[in-house]
């Protein structure tokens, strides 16, 4: 499932790239969804709520908040959302692609244009896989699945730690997240029932312990290291190919 959202003050135009998102997900047989937004406020405002946006095509030129300033305030929260920009205007170009734009579509649009975009967009969110995370008091925030180092059981919770060393104290279970983790599970292994390591993260392997590229250690259970090897091995084996 890919979600996109389409920003742009001009409702016409918000009409017509609709469409065309359809269209090309048609074509490629991807699922997906689309909000709409006719400002860059109300984007952001619901994108603080759900953080759930994969693809975002973004006009540039509209009242209040640009399109430059949105993303950029995007970069700055450390957001790697795909962004398109599609405007009028091909004096932002350059400010465009130092945001890290997949594309800058300069209007009147034309389809091949917009969906090579799209093509580079969908295959950068299959590469930047995430987990929606729910936190305390309602919360969400959006994890990329290559960012996670490990996974601990917390009571009723889990607590994420990340590749940086910083954690999220998530109110889902480890069991749920291992669930959402199904299409990557080859790449995670569980060596304690209250554990779920990242075999990218993966330092050093004893018979008691598994150090990890944020210097912490986790426990491995008896009869789990025969088994944690081979899927260590079988890991970096398929990343050599």
């Amino acid at each position: 499932m890919i979600h996109f959202a389409i920003c742009d003050d001009k409702k016409a135009v918000l009409s017509d790239l609709e469409r065309e998102v359809g269209d090309w997900a048609g074509e490629k047989k991807e699922t997906y969804s689309v909000e709409l937004y006719t400002s860059a406020d109300a984007f952001l405002f619901a994108w603080e709520e759900r953080k759930d946006t994969d693809v975002l095509l973004l006009d540039i030129e509209m009242p209040g908040m640009d399109g430059i300033a949105l993303a950029r305030k995007l970069r700055g929260m450390g957001e790697r959302i795909s962004i398109i920009f599609v405007t009028g205007n091909p004096d932002f170009a350059l400010e465009g692609y130092d945001l890290e734009a997949v594309s800058y579509i300069v209007k009147p649009l034309k389809r091949e244009r917009l969906w090579a975009a799209l093509d580079r967009a969908g295959e950068h969110m299959r590469r930047r896989e995430a987990l929606i995370v729910p936190l305390s008091g309602g919360e969400m925030e959006r994890v990329y699945v290559s960012d996670v180092c490990y996974l601990e059981s917390d009571g009723h919770g889990t607590i994420v730690w990340k590749r940086d060393g910083s954690r999220l104290m998530c109110k889902a279970g480890i069991q749920q997240l291992e669930q959402e983790l199904e299409e990557n599970k080859d790449n995670f292994f569980k060596p304690h029932r209250s554990y779920l390591i990242h075999l990218d993260c993966v330092e050093r392997i004893s018979r008691k312990d598994v150090q990890m590229e944020n210097q912490a250690f986790v426990p491995v259970a008896r009869g789990k290291w025969e088994a944690l090897n081979q899927a260590y091995l079988q890991y970096f084996r398929r990343k050599s190919f």
